[in-house]
């Protein structure tokens, strides 16, 4: 018996000195990707390569040696990194200005969700002077840039999901705090943002293919100097634009291989173990929420002592972030303050629309004045043309992928093999199937303009994907009993019982699905293989053609947000609010 024990202690101290090195072994490289990183991003902005000078390969230190991957991959981690550091804190600040204030929600709300849809280029077009003119002539002002892009591709999805999840808290839990007595910070800290964990993390996983598809994008042209030469920053979206401009492509496909490292690494040290730690701060329901995932690091650091010791050392700064911190709040009369400025809501209400409406003719005049008028008669045929292609690759995208979340979400283990697969492969940015499109043209299929299809659907599938297998398993476990009980047939199944059931999940993917998909459309118009342009007629071929031409890229990007805005207004809102207060349970 005392053998037994000893040889348990053992194993249990041989388990924690393996989860210590391998939490060490985290640690260290997320520390080391940082501080190499903003020492590098330390300089001057000439500093940084020509995109005109990497045209030709070099004898000696060439920009697309394999050996500058490991170097490249590091710095575009770091710029994911901080972008979704940015991400939660916009997250943290408007969810909860969104939750707890009509006034602030009525401007947010509209706002992000014109956002979501809004494709980077709409976004670069218009803040890159202002980011590198943040540090004048540096190279962290082309960083900016790329981190901001990371920003726009998965901030608004985070933000309304914690909107979403603080709206719905049960009733049950809330009253419970009421009964403690607890103050609206240690409500959020304490329940709903504990409450909104699990939605969160999954939607930093959705948003991943967004991300990546930004970062990518930025990193290939950041900026220009007095002489309007193209810098790039080292990064695997460089190197794979400088493998376009090459026509190399083996480059191109080492730039896959150390992409989907990235990813890989990316969601198997981090959102793995995240998401299974999650699954304990789960609201159970009786839902399918009984399988739990699986992480291989975590179940390794789980014993690990260094983590015990860091959990307890976290309880004290706990202690003093819910009851200690407050004090000052309440010590300074600030919780008055807001009580008198609360009175004022009209008052606020109606100042900012004043001055909302102010900004719009004042900048609306600019614009008329600013964009080149000439133009204006051929820009509604573009816009219709990469419309309808855009609504074609979003249908055809959803007919595919939406009964396939259903197959996969219908069997837990098929569930467990195939997500943590789509997970990675959904992080791919489209523009990085461009290679393989190119050798589909080459084969003689250039003049049916189709081809751009593919290129599109890659950036807005996995949307449907994981929205639709989200949808699937919170459908009460009561529900999916009942469809057994009353044999219904396959036609009546999908029509009167799982689109109903999954539908506002459908509505979301759908108006994720939009942004990616203009994101995706606007790149493949107009993509370079060696010394040839290969376009299809539409907005991203027009704003291509006339790049560095501020008032012609002006013009396309705002014809572009202009659709956008309306599908907003007239299609998916009211389409959300029906199937939200529709089909729900």
């Amino acid at each position: 018996m005392l053998q037994t024990a000893g040889i348990d202690r053992k194993k249990e101290r041989v388990r924690s000195a393996i989860g210590n090195f391998i939490l060490l072994f985290i640690i260290a490289l997320f520390v080391f990707i940082l501080v190499a990183s903003l020492i590098k991003m330390n300089q001057p902005l000439t500093k940084l390569p020509a995109q005109d000078n990497l045209s030709k390969k070099q004898a000696v230190g060439d920009f697309l040696s394999v050996g500058n991957l490991a170097y490249f991959s590091m710095r575009t981690m770091f710029r994911m990194i901080v972008g979704m550091a940015w991400s939660f804190l916009f997250t943290l600040v408007f969810g909860v200005l969104a939750v707890r204030y009509k006034t602030a929600r009525r401007i947010i709300l509209p706002l992000v969700n014109f956002l979501e849809s809004v494709p980077l280029l709409g976004f670069l077009t218009f803040t890159t002077t202002f980011l590198l003119g943040l540090f004048p002539g540096n190279v962290m002002g082309a960083e900016a840039v790329a981190v901001f892009a990371v920003f726009t591709g998965q901030a608004w999805n985070i933000m309304l999901t914690l909107y979403q999840t603080m709206e719905v808290v049960p009733s049950d839990l809330a009253d419970v705090t009421t009964q403690f007595k607890c103050n609206a910070w240690e409500k959020f800290w304490r329940l709903e943002f504990v409450y909104s964990i699990p939605g969160l993390l999954w939607n930093v996983v959705i948003s991943q293919t967004a991300a990546w598809f930004a970062l990518v994008a930025s990193e290939q042209v950041t900026a220009t100097i007095p002489n309007d030469t193209n810098l790039m920053l080292p990064g695997i979206g460089s190197y794979i634009q400088i493998a376009l401009d090459r026509a190399d492509f083996i480059a191109c496909l080492w730039a896959v291989f150390a992409l989907l490292i990235n990813v890989v690494l990316l969601n198997f040290l981090v959102f793995q173990p995240l998401i299974k730690a999650s699954y304990y701060f789960r609201y159970d329901e009786g839902t399918t929420s009984s399988n739990p995932p699986k992480s291989i690091i975590y179940d390794l650091i789980e014993p690990a002592s260094l983590g015990h010791w860091f959990l307890a050392k976290f309880e004290g700064f706990k202690y003093f972030w819910l009851y200690r911190l407050p004090k000052v709040w309440y010590f300074f009369k600030l919780d008055f303050i807001f009580r008198i400025l609360g009175k004022m809501r009209r008052f606020f209400t109606t100042l900012w629309y004043i001055v909302l409406g102010i900004v719009v003719i004042v900048c609306a005049i600019k614009l008329y004045h600013f964009l080149p008028h000439s133009d204006f008669s051929i820009i509604p045929k573009l816009t219709l043309y990469t419309t309808i292609r855009v609504v074609i690759a979003m249908i055809v995208a959803g007919l595919i992928f939406t009964p396939l979340a259903v197959w996969v979400a219908s069997d837990k283990r098929r569930l467990s093999f195939i997500q943590p697969i789509g997970q990675v492969i959904g992080s791919i940015p489209s523009n990085v199937y461009t290679p393989f499109i190119v050798i589909f043209i080459s084969l003689g299929y250039r003049q049916l303009e189709w081809w751009i299809l593919p290129l599109i659907m890659v950036g807005c599938q996995w949307y449907y994907f994981f929205n639709v297998i989200g949808g699937y398993l919170a459908i009460p476990d009561d529900i999916k009993e009942v469809t057994k009980i009353f044999p219904l047939s396959r036609f009546r199944w999908w029509t009167q019982y799982l689109i109903p059931s999954i539908l506002p999940y459908i509505v979301t993917a759908i108006i994720n699905a939009a942004g990616a998909a203009w994101n995706a459309d606007i790149a493949a118009e107009s993509i370079q293989w060696g010394k040839n342009t290969i376009e299809v007629t539409g907005l991203g071929q027009y704003i291509s053609a006339n790049d560095g031409i501020k008032d012609k890229s002006a013009l396309g990007t705002l014809a572009m947000c202009f659709v956008v805005g309306l599908c907003i207004a007239f299609v998916w809102q009211p389409l959300y609010k029906y199937a939200r207060e529709r089909f729900h349970y």
